[in-house]
Protein backbone atom coordinates (compact mmCIF):
# COMPACT_ATOMS: atom_id res chain seq x y z
CA UNK A 1 0.00 0.00 0.00
CA UNK A 2 2.77 2.25 1.19
CA UNK A 3 4.62 1.53 -2.02
CA UNK A 4 1.59 2.95 -4.36
CA UNK A 5 1.71 5.95 -2.20
CA UNK A 6 5.32 6.23 -2.89
CA UNK A 7 5.95 5.67 -6.55
CA UNK A 8 3.26 8.22 -7.84
CA UNK A 9 4.84 10.81 -5.74
CA UNK A 10 7.87 10.21 -7.05
CA UNK A 11 7.22 10.67 -9.99
CA UNK A 12 5.27 14.04 -9.69
CA UNK A 13 8.46 15.38 -7.87
CA UNK A 14 10.60 14.19 -10.52
CA UNK A 15 8.41 15.50 -12.87
CA UNK A 16 8.54 19.26 -11.13
CA UNK A 17 12.32 18.96 -10.65
CA UNK A 18 12.57 18.58 -14.95
CA UNK A 19 10.46 21.81 -14.81
CA UNK A 20 12.66 24.00 -12.75
CA UNK A 21 15.82 23.11 -14.28
CA UNK A 22 14.69 23.80 -17.60
CA UNK A 23 15.77 27.26 -19.30
CA UNK A 24 13.24 29.69 -20.67
CA UNK A 25 14.49 30.65 -24.67
CA UNK A 26 16.03 33.71 -25.56
CA UNK A 27 13.82 36.67 -26.61
CA UNK A 28 13.74 36.81 -30.83
CA UNK A 29 12.94 40.38 -30.66
CA UNK A 30 16.54 41.79 -29.90
CA UNK A 31 16.23 45.38 -28.66
CA UNK A 32 17.74 47.87 -31.04
CA UNK A 33 17.89 51.84 -31.08
CA UNK A 34 16.58 53.19 -34.72
CA UNK A 35 18.99 55.20 -37.27
CA UNK A 36 18.47 59.51 -37.37
CA UNK A 37 17.12 60.34 -40.75
CA UNK A 38 18.76 62.50 -42.44
CA UNK A 39 16.53 65.74 -41.55
CA UNK A 40 19.06 68.53 -42.92
CA UNK A 41 16.42 70.91 -45.19
CA UNK A 42 13.10 69.66 -43.90
CA UNK A 43 10.89 71.77 -42.39
CA UNK A 44 10.46 71.41 -38.81
CA UNK A 45 6.57 69.82 -38.76
CA UNK A 46 8.16 67.14 -41.40
CA UNK A 47 11.32 66.79 -39.21
CA UNK A 48 9.10 66.35 -36.04
CA UNK A 49 6.47 63.81 -37.55
CA UNK A 50 9.38 61.65 -38.68
CA UNK A 51 11.47 61.49 -35.47
CA UNK A 52 7.85 60.75 -33.44
CA UNK A 53 7.01 57.74 -35.94
CA UNK A 54 10.37 56.56 -35.05
CA UNK A 55 9.84 57.03 -31.50
CA UNK A 56 13.40 59.28 -31.68
CA UNK A 57 12.89 62.27 -28.97
CA UNK A 58 13.83 65.35 -29.75
CA UNK A 59 14.57 68.92 -28.68
CA UNK A 60 14.24 71.99 -30.96
CA UNK A 61 17.05 74.81 -30.72
CA UNK A 62 15.44 78.21 -32.56
CA UNK A 63 17.97 80.56 -30.71
CA UNK A 64 16.19 83.26 -29.27
CA UNK A 65 13.15 83.11 -31.24
CA UNK A 66 9.81 81.16 -30.12
CA UNK A 67 8.51 78.58 -32.63
CA UNK A 68 5.10 78.77 -33.43
CA UNK A 69 4.53 77.71 -36.57
CA UNK A 70 6.04 74.65 -37.29
CA UNK A 71 6.23 74.57 -41.13
CA UNK A 72 7.55 78.14 -41.40
CA UNK A 73 10.77 76.91 -39.37
CA UNK A 74 13.43 74.86 -41.72
CA UNK A 75 16.09 72.21 -39.87
CA UNK A 76 19.77 73.29 -40.62
CA UNK A 77 21.67 71.30 -37.86
CA UNK A 78 20.79 68.02 -36.39
CA UNK A 79 23.21 65.68 -33.89
CA UNK A 80 23.56 63.31 -33.97
CA UNK A 81 24.29 63.44 -38.07
CA UNK A 82 22.08 61.15 -40.11
CA UNK A 83 22.30 57.18 -39.92
CA UNK A 84 23.65 57.55 -36.76
CA UNK A 85 21.83 55.17 -33.85
CA UNK A 86 19.96 57.34 -31.34
CA UNK A 87 17.09 57.93 -28.89
CA UNK A 88 17.36 61.74 -28.82
CA UNK A 89 18.30 63.85 -31.80
CA UNK A 90 18.82 68.33 -31.02
CA UNK A 91 17.23 70.11 -34.05
CA UNK A 92 18.72 73.62 -34.96
CA UNK A 93 16.30 75.76 -36.74
CA UNK A 94 15.94 78.89 -38.71
CA UNK A 95 13.60 80.24 -40.82
CA UNK A 96 16.06 80.54 -43.47
CA UNK A 97 19.93 77.70 -43.13
CA UNK A 98 23.14 79.77 -44.30
CA UNK A 99 23.49 79.28 -48.00
CA UNK A 100 19.69 78.90 -48.94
Amino acid sequence: MIAMLIVPLALIVSGCADEERGERPASTTPITTPAVPDLVGDDLDSAEERLDSLGIAYSVDSGDDEVLVEHLWQVCYQDPDAGARARYVTLTVEHFCDGD
